[in-house]
């Protein structure tokens, strides 16, 4: 039970101060995480322009 409770307070978000992260790491997290999601919505649409140009039939 000692490892259960141990990995239950590892995983609790840190209310300490010094931990927390500033609005601008925040931002720049966000922003980052938009830059990703934009790389695999374009790829997904590369995918499927290119599966309709090579592979017009299927």
């Amino acid at each position: 039970m000692q490892g259960e409770a141990a990995a239950n307070r590892a995983a609790r978000m840190t209310r300490d101060p010094q931990k927390r992260r500033t609005p601008e790491q925040i931002r720049a997290g966000n922003l980052r995480l938009g830059l990703i999601l934009l790389a695999v919505v374009v790829g997904f649409f590369v995918a499927a322009v290119v599966k309709q140009v090579y592979f017009p039939g299927h």
